[in-house]
């Protein structure tokens, strides 16, 4: 059921970029209120475009029908696997992919978000080679080139030997922090 359209200048800027896009405003919806309200009367004073009336939106669909077919289910065949089998199927996850290496990331302006693969053979590696505790390192390098220059901070956590991430607090905020694993000896 139409409604009595308001006149222009009562108008919404919502409502005033509907109408400016039906009459085919080039980018109405980057202009003010005062742009659109002039580009549309310019529009209707050269009487290129009926604006139609503003509609109600109706809750029943009239004259709307939409076929039922595209709506419903149908399962040809019943699923005869269940979650179970197809897990079975598949077999496990791999505990790592073989190579070493950290990801460090924002959490927020206080904690930042590490987690790591290292393959158990790497980790057997640097435990003969004299390793005795798994540790996180966080270097700020902010503005630093680290070929030539050292760490402004360096900030250790002790991590344990099973864990394969870890939440690091950062000491100051708006600072480049790089991150590296290993073993102290």
């Amino acid at each position: 059921m139409a409604k009595e359209r308001p006149p222009l200048e009562e108008m919404t800027l919502r409502q005033l970029r509907r109408i400016a896009s039906d009459c085919n405003i080039y980018r109405y919806s980057r202009k003010r209120k005062q742009e659109l309200l002039s580009e549309i009367q310019k529009v209707m004073q050269i009487g290129d475009i009926q604006v139609k009336p503003m509609t109600e939106v109706s809750t029943t669909q009239e004259n709307q029908t939409v076929e039922p077919s595209k709506f419903e289910l149908r399962q040809e065949e019943p699923i005869k696997e269940t979650v179970s089998s197809v897990v079975q199927e598949s077999g496990e996850l791999p505990g790592g992919y073989g190579e070493s290496r950290i990801v460090l990331m924002p959490r927020d302006a206080q904690w930042t978000y590490a987690y790591w693969d290292i393959p158990t053979e790497h980790k057997e590696e640097l435990r003969r080679q004299g390793g005795q505790q798994l540790i996180l390192r966080l270097y700020d390098v902010t503005q630093i080139d680290l070929n030539s220059q050292v760490p402004h901070s360096v900030q250790e956590y002790l991590c344990d030997e099973l864990a394969r991430e870890w939440y690091l607090p950062v000491p100051v905020s708006n600072r480049d922090y790089i991150v590296d694993i290993g073993y102290r000896t």
